[in-house]
């Protein structure tokens, strides 16, 4: 019974459930800066001798009902650790005043990789879009490398449209719900292909009706001039990328770009976004970390 919810939750219109009933879910709480504590979801893995760790840091105010399924997937072999960057609703912030710089959030990783001692058997990051280029910043920052990456759909840059720089910039936080109709219209009509990929919709469909508005729009407001500096040429880490060719949210073209960058790649074009948050993917994702894991062993 519980499988069938997992499977199904993610591409749903659930906003709330009580997560106790997951009783291999656990969470807890890392202060990460004055004022600032973000929220680990933890999953030990159900072999219990697997010293493998993944660290899943997720794209911009997504939210962890999209990534529930393929976490629990990953744990069957590794144990999991996502999280829930400084932007998510499961913040806490006790100051207003809260950076959102790149820097701060790839030090905010270091941090958790710090907290839970990940360096002494080695670990796995995993990240998604905005959580992707956090990943790559924290490396290029000289943190401890983990042993493999997996990223989906990086980028070097983010797609904000004219109009939503605008509405950001001059609309005040409380605004945004009124506004939040007409975002809603123009995800499902314009932005995603609901007849083949309507699984993307209610994903980010979730995290419109979920996200803080105003950390959503600090948080886009720090990314609207924002252009990666990172030299993926430099990063010589084995990578596996997934992006989607038919995503209208992300650059397609700028991940096949990053992938021609990395020394040391897989990349796979899963075509519909929502399969980057599915089983499909985590079997993949899965199948990568134990072939580097026996190489290593070799």
């Amino acid at each position: 019974m519980q499988d069938e919810i997992l499977e199904r939750l993610p591409f749903s219109s659930v906003k709330e459930m009580d997560l106790s009933i997951f009783t291999w879910l656990k969470s807890e709480y890392i202060e990460v800066d004055e004022g600032v504590s973000i929220k680990v979801y933890i999953i030990p893995s159900k072999d219990a001798t697997s010293k493998t760790n993944v660290v899943v840091i997720p794209g911009l105010c997504s939210h962890f009902y999209g990534w529930i399924d393929l976490d629990h997937e990953l744990s069957k072999l590794f144990n999991v650790y996502h999280l829930e960057s400084r932007e998510k609703t499961s913040a806490i912030h006790k100051t207003r005043k809260v950076d959102y710089s790149m820097v701060t959030l790839a030090n905010d990783l270091q941090k958790v990789v710090k907290y839970y001692g990940f360096e002494e058997n080695g670990f796995y990051l995993f990240g998604d879009s905005f959580g992707a280029e956090i990943v790559s910043h924290y490396i290029e920052l000289g943190n401890p490398p983990p042993k493999g990456l997996i990223l989906i759909s990086p980028e070097r840059s983010f797609h904000f449209s004219k109009w939503m720089k605008i509405l950001f910039s001059i609309a005040p936080s409380f605004l945004y719900y009124p506004f939040l109709p007409f975002l809603k219209f123009v995800l499902k009509n314009f932005r995603t292909d609901m007849k083949k990929d309507s699984g993307t919709y209610y994903l980010n469909k979730r995290n419109l009706e979920t996200g803080k508005p105003r950390r959503m729009k600090k948080c886009s407001m720090s990314l609207f001039s924002y252009k990666s500096k990172i030299d993926y040429t430099k990063l010589n880490l084995p990578t596996y990328i997934i992006a989607a060719s038919t995503d209208k949210m992300h650059s397609y073209q700028q991940s096949v770009d990053i992938s021609k960058e990395l020394l040391n790649v897989v990349f796979e074009d899963i075509v519909y976004y929502h399969l980057t948050h599915s089983r499909k993917a985590s079997k993949r994702i899965i199948d990568f970390i134990l072939k580097l894991e026996k190489e290593k062993k070799n």
